[in-house]
């Protein structure tokens, strides 16, 4: 008979104080090491599983013992302290180290290469190293971060910002398979040589001069040419750093340069000091580019096409014929520019399924033409006169984002100007604590999304501009809104009139289902704004006795009511108005006299019990709920 293996799995010591009763026994301290081990690996954070240790002195220390370690948004000394309690012949397979932003200055370019040489004494197979993305550290210029011998990582990823790194002075990282590494680079070849089985290269420059730039991109094109696989290249400079500036000239000469590695991803990042214009060259193997460029303006396109793009952001920059570059972009599916320059903006593409175009605010705009029929998700950030022309086709959207501002100043009804309109396709809407709230996180993803139309409106500008509004309405892709939302800032004047108006369009009538009317939490009444006697702001005077049928109308939110009469008198209207209504919710402004509330709310709470299948909360400012005769 062979005899039984040694090997045993470890087991907690027999349990104590009851350990009878079913009650108070803890069994799962009682799992073999292994098992909680298992547990802990689960919880995906060093934090958690070392605060598992409170729980009982048998998980205490366990996490040091864990094969992967993941630190995110933890101080660097605590890191430091934590990496200290790990032993040596711990086998770590994945260390993954992303630092907290520092308030205090204590993390520093001496404190990061401490920690660094720290993480290298566990010699993980795969190592994460990343500073805070919003720098606090210190400029430490004299701080070089020199890259440890991890000699078992096949995988690191190291992204120093704006700090020097510098490749190991001695010894190859010999297994190394995958390199992610950014900051301020320094020998790209010294780096390379020490790297004899590296098959993919993420690389991002930052702050690097240009004559060391371009040298180090002839270097990644030699290794390109042998076979090095450039998965992503990025340029960055400092957006304040005067030691050196790329003109127009040196920036032509980087674009050809990352063009000749044509990496899979390109990202390119400089605010340029003055205007001027540039050729688009070719990459034709590139599936990403992304430029933040101000103050650069592509007006030459390669004859050939971007054969493989998939996907082009552009801020700042522009691409005067916009229109080449989609057609000479066949596998296009993604285009998004900020700070669009153009005046007229036409898409045709047959690929696109996500576009988002902003237009810069010292632009005006005045025609968009979209034909794409493949278009998922569209989002336009429009500024233009009311003459705007649009048209959009686009039968597969699910997602849109519309938001419009005006250069003049549009009169609607004749009083109000509309200072913007949007068009937003939100998750869900959803009560919490008595407020209508939008909630795309908490929502679960099986609700299905709803269209939200939101406007601004203030009272009458002297030297606005009367529009026809249902021809802005028109412009709207979306026409089956559920949700209204209205921002109004009628600055004492009475705003019933109106609102039978604007509610009252065959458009908004026949498809809101939820009312929201936000009126400002401050208020300071001019001389301008007073409302005189002759305002037309309660035109026609008979609003009251009249009617409008807002079959589809279940809920009504008003936030910051003063409990006026023409505010009571609007209450009064729409719960007649809306024979489906079954919720109103109204929130009173912090302002309104103490004495004033029980008043408001006994007046607001009887005109609702002619309505007893409308539930109405009313709520002060700090969100606590006032009493009805119905509560």
């Amino acid at each position: 008979m062979e005899p039984r293996s040694r090997r045993r799995l470890r087991r907690s010591p027999p349990p104590q104080n009851g350990a009878g009763d079913p009650d108070g026994d803890d069994r799962i301290s009682a799992l073999p090491d292994d098992m909680l081990l298992q547990v802990l690996v689960r919880l995906h954070c060093a934090r958690a599983a070392a605060r598992t240790g409170l729980l009982s002195r048998r998980w205490r220390g366990f996490w040091a013992r864990l094969p992967g370690l993941t630190f995110r948004d933890i101080p660097a000394g605590d890191v430091k302290s934590a990496l200290a309690h790990v032993a040596r012949r711990t086998a770590v397979s994945l260390l993954e180290i992303r630092l907290m932003a520092s308030t205090d200055g204590k993390l520093d370019g001496a404190c990061a290469k401490s920690l660094l040489r720290t993480a290298a004494r566990l010699s993980p197979e795969e190592i994460v190293f990343v500073l805070p993305q919003r720098l606090m550290i210190k400029r430490c210029r004299g701080v070089t971060m020199v890259l440890p011998r991890f000699h078992r990582a096949t995988s690191i990823e190291l992204d120093m910002r704006f700090l020097r790194i510098m490749s190991p002075p001695a010894g190859e990282l010999p297994v190394l398979e995958m390199l992610s590494i950014s900051g301020n680079i320094v020998d790209v070849g010294g780096l390379l040589n020490r790297c004899p089985r590296l098959r993919v290269l993420r690389i991002i420059f930052r702050g690097v001069d240009p004559t060391s730039l371009e040298a180090a991109l002839s270097t990644l094109e030699t290794a390109a040419a042998l076979g090095l696989v450039v998965s992503r290249l990025g340029i960055e400079f400092e957006e304040f750093n005067r030691r050196f500036s790329v003109d127009g000239t040196r920036f032509a000469s980087l674009l050809l340069a990352a063009a000749r590695i044509s990496p899979q991803e390109l990202l390119f990042t400089n605010s340029f000091r003055r205007l001027f214009d540039a050729d688009l060259v070719c990459f034709h193997r590139t599936t990403s580019i992304e430029m933040n460029l101000h103050k650069i303006r592509f007006t030459q396109l390669p004859a050939r096409e971007f054969s493989m793009l998939e996907r082009l952001a552009l801020n700042g920059c522009t691409i005067t014929d916009l229109v080449t570059m989609i057609i000479r972009s066949p596998r296009l599916r993604m285009l998004k520019v900020h700070s669009v320059s153009l005046e007229d903006v036409k898409v045709h593409s047959v690929s696109l399924e996500e576009l988002e175009l902003d237009f810069d605010r010292h632009m005006e705009c005045r025609s968009i033409d979209i034909v794409t029929p493949l278009l998922k998700q569209l989002k336009l950030k429009v500024h233009g006169d009311t003459n705007l022309r649009v048209s959009i086709s686009a039968p597969m959207v699910e997602k849109v984002s519309w938001c419009r501002t005006y250069t003049t100043l549009p009169l609607i009804f004749g009083f109000w100007w509309l200072q913007s309109l949007r068009l937003e396709t939100t998750e869900t809407y959803k009560h919490k604590d008595g407020v209508l709230i939008n909630d795309e996180a908490g929502i679960c993803s099986q609700l299905p999304c709803v269209q939200v139309l939101s406007m601004e409106i203030s009272s009458y500008n002297p030297v606005g501009v009367v529009v026809d509004f249902a021809h802005e309405m028109e412009k709207i892709l979306v026409a089956n809104f559920s949700v209204f939302e209205l921002h109004l800032n009628a600055k004492g004047h009475a705003f019933g009139a109106f609102l039978l108006g604007l509610l009252g369009m065959h458009r908004i009538r026949t498809n809101t289902q939820k009312l929201k009317v936000v009126m400002p939490g401050w208020f300071q009444m001019t001389q301008a704004s007073q409302c005189l006697g002759d305002c037309p702001c309660d035109d026609p005077k008979d609003w009251r006795s009249q009617s409008i049928s807002l079959t589809r109308l279940e809920e009504v939110e008003i936030i910051n009511l003063r409990g006026g009469d023409h505010e009571i008198d609007f209450i009064t209207s729409i719960l007649g108005w809306a024979p489906m209504l079954t919720r109103m919710i109204i929130k009173l402004v912090y302002e309104i006299e103490q004495s004033e509330i029980g008043g408001c709310a006994t007046t607001i709470y009887n005109t609702c019990l002619a309505y007893p299948s409308v539930n109405c909360s009313i709520y002060l400012s700090s969100g606590k709920k006032l009493s009805g005769p119905r509560s």
